[in-house]
């Protein structure tokens, strides 16, 4: 089987290391400058797209001045290779990467045979040592391969390469959650990685957005909970820290706190409705955007109630409200919070239904306003105890 990845990557590679390389040779050899040699002599072969036979002369000629230049020895692998001399092109090849482990070309030329050989193994192998030396070359190289990835021999032998934890496996992860990256492929990448290796937190949380962009919110959700402390999890609850006991504790399904000015977000450990803390939102009497507080769910479709105690000290001329939308904004359920002024801790309650085709939704707290008078308030609200209990379904009375 021929791979479709070799001249894709090598030509990529080349292109994001030859702007690189003329600065970097002009600042050694310049027309203006006195000659190198070797230098002047290699920057015009290789400002060619392959190598001439007579470069033959050039490459000579390099070595006449310099035996061990590596790249001279490169330019003569081309052209036996060119000439379908393999044999000698291999000999070639290895006294260039020995005596210019360095050079980009060199590295980028034994990308392209190992892996138009299928030779997975040393094609990955030789990438990695690109991309250790040649960095810049890491994105747009590693973008052409996803869809290389889909060949599970292919996407194997780069996970190997991968659990050998080379500096620039983080370089991954933006190919990996590119829109043009197929999400299962990716996520198939990731799976067998975390299998070999364990995955860095950037890359858990990949995984996870991964999920939840294909519609596996579930998954995401217990991934998520998996990289917690066992004693902040929360077993079986739908709510993640309904009782704001763990304000420490941040990501994908966690509390996201984002204040609008106007508003103060803290813990609060002055008489909870249950456990040790609850949340304090503090107002400071301006007209306020978002109340900022919202937690992402994974709900099964099915009935549910939502449950909390709220103390609710401040002076909102409307309601403040527990909504649940799906995530492509569909309402499942508004429930205002006790009433402005009723201090003390207040329990309230209602049901909702999750449908067929929402499997992500959110957990938001907002303000119901209708102008901007509206949106001014003052004082303090308290919540604890929310949380989110799957219900049975109620059988209709009629036949």
């Amino acid at each position: 089987m021929t791979l479709s990845i070799p001249r894709v990557l090598l030509a990529i590679a080349l292109a994001a290391l030859m702007a690189w390389g003329v600065v970097g040779l002009a600042r050694v050899d310049t027309d203006w400058g006195p000659p190198s040699g070797g230098e002047r002599l290699i920057r015009a072969i290789d400002a060619q797209s392959t190598p001439q036979p007579a470069d033959a002369m050039r490459a000579t000629a390099m070595l006449h001045d310099s035996p061990i230049d590596g790249r001279a020895w490169r330019v003569l692998a081309q052209l036996a290779d060119a000439q379908g001399d393999k044999a000698r092109a291999d000999t070639l090849y290895a006294i260039a990467v020995r005596r210019a482990p360095r050079d980009r070309p060199t590295r980028a030329a034994l990308i392209d045979r190992a892996f138009a050989a299928n030779d997975l193994s040393t094609g990955f192998a030789q990438l990695d040592a690109l991309l250790r030396v040649a960095p810049l070359a890491g994105p747009p190289t590693l973008r052409a391969l996803m869809p290389s990835l889909a060949d599970a021999r292919v996407q194997d032998a780069f996970v190997a390469r991968l659990a050998s934890n080379p500096p620039w496996r983080g370089m991954l992860l933006p190919a990996l959650k590119d829109p043009a990256t197929d999400p299962a492929v990716a996520l198939g990448l990731l799976a067998r990685l975390g299998r070999e290796s364990p995955l860095t937190t950037a890359e858990t949380d990949a995984r996870i957005g991964l999920l939840q962009r294909t519609g596996q919110d579930a998954g995401a959700r217990q991934l998520w909970l998996s990289t917690l402390p066992a004693d902040a999890r929360g077993e079986g609850s739908l709510v993640f820290d309904g009782g704001f006991e763990h304000p420490d504790v941040t990501g994908a399904y966690g509390w996201r706190l984002a204040p609008s000015p106007g508003v103060d977000i803290g813990s609060d450990d002055g008489a909870p409705a249950q456990g040790t803390r609850a949340l304090a939102i503090r107002f400071g009497g301006r007209a306020i955007g978002a109340i900022g507080l919202e937690q992402s769910l994974a709900l099964a479709p099915g009935n549910y109630r939502l449950a909390f105690a709220a103390d609710n000290g401040t002076d909102a001329q409307r309601p403040i409200a527990w909504r649940v939308l799906c995530r492509d904004g569909a309402e499942l359920l508004s429930q205002p919070l006790p009433p402005a002024g009723e201090h003390g801790w207040r329990r309230a309650r209602a049901d909702f239904i999750v449908p067929a085709g929402c499997p992500g939704q959110v957990l938001r707290l907002e303000l119901l306003a209708r102008s901007t008078l509206d949106r001014q308030l003052s004082g303090t609200l308290r919540l604890d105890d929310v949380r989110i209990d799957r219900q049975q379904a109620v059988a209709s009375p009629w036949p």
